[in-house]
């Protein structure tokens, strides 16, 4: 065993759960840690009678003190952090993205390597180091995902809540190559541009492609509603499943003007119209004007990042839906999202039945989606999965 890593030993508990398949153990339950560990120190960890558990990363600053990067032995350097890419790859291109340009190409817990995301546009690679593990392995990092993937440009975006909680300060800019850090992509025949610096998140949403083919497919002749419009993703996959119009809403004027550039150069911009506007009382006005849609979009934000938010998460569910419902018409159908990892199924789905109740319609579910195969869920983490998305019919008796 590498001699070099500091030993750390868990308590039961933090043992049972490394042994579930679960990556992370709270700082309640460590026990025999070395004096002088710095924040994101790789460590080998051990349970109390001395049983090899694997490798992990340590923040003692954090609540959530120690990520697993691997079962067995492990440094942050190239020789660990390559391979690990390589299967990354190897994964998504068994699931039919092997000739993608637009792509996850790691997802933190769900590719073991906690805290890291690297999203790939074109030439450019979009790259999220959220703890101070992966930060201690930022270098090899790098290293890595150019001799790989050869980028032109590999832009940081290592920004959020949750590197604040790791203790890191903020970085965003260019760390490798050159040129601008916008480029034109396309996904399934649409094209958008993509801004790393500028645009949301890692830059674009990648998420949802799956879930908007399911939109795109039932879309030919609708008149389309795409609430929480982001670059237009959803609207423009409409668009070029036959949708006969498009109305585009976002609070954001520069996520609506994103989207409208977006359909200039889809050549759809005849079809399509935005509004910045805060979508709740959007959908009241248009209830109230007698408006009417074939298919109403609704992705919206995530609604909480902390359990106390939960209750009030649901009753945005609740709220967003049943607006929605009051503009569709009958017959028509809901496309409905959430991307609040606290919210699970169960939940979600209660939320919709209460949207339907108050709305006085039943709900006849036409599709399910959920994340894509580079968004990869694993079972013994269920942090992993947070993507819930359903197409309901609007039925009345």
């Amino acid at each position: 065993m590498t001699p070099a890593l500091p030993a750390v030993r868990v308590s039961r508990k933090g043992e049972e759960r490394l042994r579930s398949g679960h990556p992370w153990v709270f700082g309640d339950d460590l026990r025999e840690v070395p004096e002088g560990m710095l924040p994101g120190q790789w460590v080998h960890v051990f349970s109390r009678p001395g049983d090899f558990l694997g490798t992990a990363t340590l923040n003692l600053g954090c609540r959530l003190a120690l990520r697993r990067v691997s079962r067995g032995e492990a440094e942050p350097c190239s020789a660990f952090i390559e391979p690990r890419l390589r299967d990354a790859l190897s994964r998504r291109a068994e699931a039919g993205m092997g000739e993608e340009r637009v792509l996850r190409v790691m997802y933190s817990e769900g590719d073991f390597l906690p805290g890291l995301i690297v999203d790939r546009y074109g030439g450019v690679l979009s790259v999220q180091i959220l703890t101070a593990g992966m930060e201690i392995a930022r270098e090899p990092i790098l290293d890595s995902l150019e001799r790989l993937l050869s980028p032109r440009l590999v832009y940081e975006r290592s920004e959020g809540g949750g590197r604040r909680l790791e203790g890191l300060p903020e970085r965003k800019g260019p760390v490798r190559g050159g040129g601008p850090p916008a480029e034109e992509v396309e996904t399934d025949g649409v094209r958008f541009l993509v801004d790393v610096e500028s645009g949301p998140k890692t830059g674009f949403f990648l998420d949802q492609r799956e879930n908007r083919n399911i939109v795109r497919r039932l879309s030919r002749g609708k008149n389309v509603l795409d609430g929480f419009c982001a670059a237009g993703g959803f609207g423009l996959y409409a668009l070029a499943g036959g949708a006969r119009s498009v109305l585009a809403i976002d609070s954001s004027r520069t996520a609506v003007e994103a989207a409208r550039a977006n359909a200039d150069r889809n050549g759809v911009a005849d079809r399509w119209r935005g509004e910045t506007a805060d979508l709740f009382q959007a959908l009241r006005d248009l209830s109230a004007s007698g408006s009417r849609f074939d298919l109403v979009v609704l992705d919206p934000p995530s609604f909480t990042k902390s359990r106390e938010g939960r209750e009030g998460a649901l009753r945005g569910y609740r709220d967003i839906n049943r607006l929605g419902l009051s503009v569709l018409s009958r017959g028509g159908l809901l496309a409905t999202s959430s991307c609040t990892q606290l919210v699970d199924v169960a939940k979600w789905k209660g939320a919709l039945s209460e949207a339907a109740a108050d709305a006085g319609v039943d709900l006849e579910l036409v599709a399910w989606g959920g994340q894509p195969p580079d968004h990869p869920v694993l079972l013994s983490v269920p942090e992993t999965e947070y993507l819930k998305f359903a197409v309901y019919r609007k039925r009345s008796p």
